[in-house]
């Protein structure tokens, strides 16, 4: 039964104790976040959502635990009638699954979707799991219907996708309707959830998982990541000028990784973006004035044009899928491939059938 809140004697148990004990530094176990979590799904807003931010707010503030994570993550996918993951098939060839946090703050043109279509074309079996933006000014979702791509709703659809393209795109939003109406479009912020669910909330499953960060503790998801059974994945964010953080390979800063291997998470690595992107300065990646030029200056990008400074990013992020699929041997020889890939207009050549197939071209 939903709850009207008058004041704190009104709030479940649950969320009094957790409250408090945040409120006053006493130690909070991973079981009472995700008990307080599941007492706020029964509040209605706006208590809620007050509530719920600043439930979410303590545990950062505390210092994202991968415990915590790992509880409210399991209670929250709970909310929603999920039905089995499964594992998608790449007869012979690893699917990459490729899916981001979200709420870096820093409004920048398109990289993954983008980078996820290179690779593809490149020889990749790419799942791209993406949502509406949130704090960006454009999020993958709206990108896709943009440039008519289809979005797959099932596990059937994506392994068929791939069988015919190498791409498929899926949806958050349709997996977690209960839970989005609770989370979706409320927080600007890395949050607890940051760390996993995009990559936890979809039906599928991949060999590998690359995962995109807009936070320094890429050891924490990659403890997330490992603790649902994910058992090859890279998590990366990259640290701009600034104390920024961005979900993806940037071409300035320092890019963070931790790695998952086997079901064992690996040290945290550091590397200079500079070297990674083979670049001889540092670039910025232009922030689009709005939704609609952000989706021409990343259609005129996969078409074969677009800013230099756009491809060098897109291709470095491409770089990492055909690294990780063993498709490149190097991050160099990867950026290579994708940047040819991207000036030649071939970004889009393998879906294109399948847009005329789905009749939203």
């Amino acid at each position: 039964m939903s709850r009207g809140v008058a004041g704190q004697e009104d709030l479940p148990r649950e969320i009094r104790l957790a409250l408090n004990a945040f409120a006053v530094g006493r130690d909070v176990s991973a079981e009472l976040v995700a008990d307080a979590f599941g007492a706020c799904v029964e509040l209605t807003a706006p208590v809620r959502d007050v509530v719920l931010g600043s439930l979410m707010t303590a545990v950062m503030m505390r210092g994202p635990r991968p415990t915590d994570v790992a509880a409210l993550l399991r209670r929250a996918l709970a909310v929603d009638e999920r039905g089995p993951v499964r594992q998608l098939g790449g007869d012979g060839r690893p699917v990459v699954v490729l899916a981001g946090s979200g709420k870096k703050g820093v409004r920048t043109l398109n990289v993954s979707t983008p980078a996820a279509l290179v690779a593809a074309a490149a020889g990749v079996l790419v799942v791209k799991v993406g949502s509406a933006a949130t704090s960006s000014a454009l999020g993958s979702r709206e990108l896709v219907r943009a440039l008519g791509l289809p979005e797959h709703r099932t596990a059937d659809d994506a392994q068929a996708a791939l069988m015919v393209c190498g791409f498929a795109f899926l949806a958050i939003e349709p997996e977690i309707p209960t839970l989005d109406c609770l989370y979706g479009g409320r927080f600007y912020a890395p949050n607890p959830f940051s760390f996993g669910l995009a990559a936890l909330a979809t039906p599928v499953r991949g060999d590998i998982t690359v995962f995109g960060l807009s936070h320094p503790r890429v050891d924490v998801a990659g403890q997330v990541l490992g603790r649902y059974g994910l058992r090859h994945a890279d998590v990366v964010t990259t640290r701009l000028p600034g104390d920024r953080y961005i979900d993806e390979i940037g071409t300035r800063g320092e890019v963070r990784c931790c790695r998952v291997r086997d079901g064992l998470v690996g040290p945290v690595t550091v590397a200079s973006a500079l070297d990674l992107a083979g670049a001889p300065f540092p670039v910025d990646l232009p922030a689009p004035c709005s939704h609609s030029e952000a989706i021409d200056r990343t259609a005129d990008l996969i078409s074969g044009g677009g800013l230099d400074d756009h491809r060098l990013v897109v291709s470095l992020n491409a770089a990492h899928l055909l690294l990780a699929a063993g498709v490149s041997q190097s991050m160099r020889k990867g950026c290579a491939t994708a940047d040819e890939i991207l000036r030649s207009g071939a970004a889009l050549t393998n879906v294109k059938g399948i847009r005329d197939d789905d009749g939203t071209s």
